[in-house]
C-alpha cells in the first residue's frame, strides 16, 4: 500500500511539473505571437489589462482557494457547500472590484496608474475577474479532492485554448488588442466550463449561497494563509521596483532575465507543493511526518542538481535566447542560485504547514522575508546595482528555507500531540 501510495505521488508529481512545463512552453508561444501582431506598445497595453483582474484576484480572493483544498482534505464541509459558497463569495467580490474600479476611473487615479489605457478597455477586462476568481476557487475543490491530473489536464487544455483563440481572433481575424483581450477572456470562460462540468459530476451545484458559518470558517483559514500569499507576491516582485528606481529600465531588463532564468528551478518544487498540500490536509499527522522530510529532501537534491547543470549552461543560454547585451545577467543568476535553491525546497515544507491547518505560519515567514529584502535592496542595491539585488533576494530566500524548517518543526509535534490527546 505504501509503495503504491508512493508511486501515485510520483505519478502526480511528474504530471504537475510535465503540466508547467507546457503551460509555460504554449504562454511562450501565445506572447511571441502576440507580440509579433501587436507591437511593443500593443504588447504592453494588453499586459496591463490582464494585471486588473489578476491584481483583484490577488487582493480580493480572500484565500477561499487555499481554504477549498484544506477543507475538501479534510471533508469538513462537501463539495456542495463549498462550491455554492465559492458562488456567494465571488459575486461579493466582483461587487467590491467593479465599485473599486469604478471608484478609481471617477476619482482619476486608474488613468494615473494606467496611463496610455483605454479606460473602456480595462471595464472589459474587468469580465475576466470573476471568470477566473470562480475557476480558481472550483479548480482547488478539485485539488482538495486530489484529482491532480485532471486539474494538470485543464490547465494545459486553458493554455491550448488561448493560443487557438489568438490565432483566429488577432492573427486571421485581425482584431488586433481587442481580439487579444477577448481570446483571454473566452479561454478563462471554457476552463470554468470545464471546471463547473467536472464537480458538476460529483454533486456539486450551482446556486450561490451566503451561509454565515461556512464564510466564516473558509475566510477564518483563508485569510491567515491570504495575507502570506499577498506578502509572497511582493516578496518576489518588489524587488523590481526598487530595481527600475535605482537602476532604470535597464537593469530591470537584466535583473527581469536573471530572475526568470533563476526561476524555472522552481517548476519541481511548485508541483511537489501543489500534490503534497491536498495530501497533508487528508493524511494523518504521523504519516506526513514520515513522508514529507523524505520528500524535502530529495526535491532539495534534485533541485541543487538542477541549480549546477544551470550554472554551467547560463552564459551560453543567456547569449543565445537573450543576445550579448543580456550577458551582465548571468553573474547576478549565479548569486541567486543558492537561496533559489533553498527556497524551492522550502515550498514542500509550506505547502504540508498549510495543508496541516497552519497557513499562518507561512504569512509570518512570509512578512519577515519581506522585511529583509526591502531593507537589503535599499542597502545593496545603491552599493552594487542588479549585483546587490540578487544578493538581497537570496538572502530572503534563505532566511524563508530556514524559518520554514523551524514552523514544519512545531507545527509536527503540534499535529501529533493534538492527534494523541483526541485518542
Amino acid at each position: 500500500m505504501r509503495k503504491l501510495f508512493t508511486g501515485q505521488f510520483r505519478l502526480q508529481v511528474g504530471t504537475t511539473f510535465v503540466a508547467q512545463i507546457l503551460s509555460a512552453l504554449f504562454a511562450i508561444i501565445n506572447a511571441a505571437l502576440v507580440a509579433r501582431w501587436l507591437g511593443v506598445e500593443g504588447k504592453g497595453v494588453l499586459s496591463l489589462l490582464l494585471l486588473v483582474p489578476n491584481m483583484l484576484g490577488l487582493f480580493l480572493g480572500g484565500g477561499i482557494g487555499v481554504a477549498n483544498v484544506y477543507y475538501t482534505g479534510v471533508r469538513r464541509w462537501d463539495i456542495r457547500t463549498l462550491v455554492q459558497n465559492s458562488m456567494g463569495m465571488t459575486f461579493l467580490a466582483t461587487a467590491l472590484g467593479v465599485v473599486g474600479v469604478g471608484i478609481a476611473a471617477l476619482s482619476g487615479v486608474l488613468p494615473q496608474i494606467l496611463p496610455n489605457v483605454p479606460l473602456p478597455l480595462v471595464f472589459v477586462a474587468l469580465i475576466a475577474f470573476p471568470i477566473n476568481l470562480l475557476s480558481g476557487y472550483l479548480a482547488a475543490i478539485l485539488q482538495g479532492l486530489q484529482r491532480i491530473i485532471t486539474v494538470n489536464l485543464v490547465t494545459v487544455l486553458q493554455s491550448v485554448v488561448t493560443l487557438v483563440l489568438n490565432i483566429l481572433l488577432v492573427v486571421v481575424l485581425n482584431r488586433g488588442l481587442i481580439g487579444a483581450l477577448t481570446a483571454s477572456i473566452l479561454a478563462g470562460a471554457v476552463n470554468l466550463v470545464v471546471v463547473g462540468w467536472l464537480l458538476y459530476q460529483v454533486g456539486a451545484r450551482f446556486r450561490p449561497t451566503w451561509n454565515p458559518t461556512v464564510m466564516r470558517s473558509t475566510l477564518g483559514y483563508g485569510l491567515r494563509g491570504y495575507v502570506g500569499n499577498v506578502l509572497q507576491f511582493f516578496n518576489y516582485r518588489l524587488d523590481m521596483f526598487i530595481v527600475n528606481y535605482f537602476l532604470g529600465t535597464a537593469g530591470t531588463g537584466i535583473y527581469s532575465v536573471s530572475v526568470a532564468l533563476a526561476e524555472l528551478l522552481w517548476y519541481l518544487p511548485n508541483a511537489v507543493g501543489f500534490v503534497i498540500f491536498p495530501k497533508a490536509a487528508a493524511s494523518k499527522p504521523e504519516v506526513m511526518n514520515r513522508f514529507t522530510p523524505r520528500v524535502f529532501g530529495l526535491t532539495l537534491a534534485l533541485t541543487f542538481l538542477a541549480g549546477l547543470g544551470l550554472a554551467g549552461i547560463g552564459r551560453p543560454f543567456i547569449r543565445i535566447v537573450y543576445s550579448e547585451d543580456f550577458l551582465p545577467a548571468y553573474v547576478p543568476l549565479l548569486v541567486l542560485l543558492p537561496g533559489v535553491i533553498l527556497m524551492g525546497s522550502a515550498k514542500v515544507l509550506t505547502n504540508e504547514i498549510a495543508g496541516r491547518g497552519y497557513p499562518h505560519y507561512n504569512s509570518i515567514n512570509s512578512g519577515l522575508a519581506l522585511i529583509v529584502t526591502i531593507g537589503l535592496d535599499l542597502l545593496f542595491i545603491p552599493r552594487y546595482g542588479v549585483l546587490g539585488a540578487s544578493i538581497a533576494s537570496s538572502i530572503a530566500y534563505t532566511l524563508i528555507f530556514f524559518t520554514a524548517i523551524g514552523f514544519y518543526y512545531i507545527v509536527s509535534r503540534r499535529s501529533t500531540g493534538e492527534k494523541t490527546a483526541e485518542s
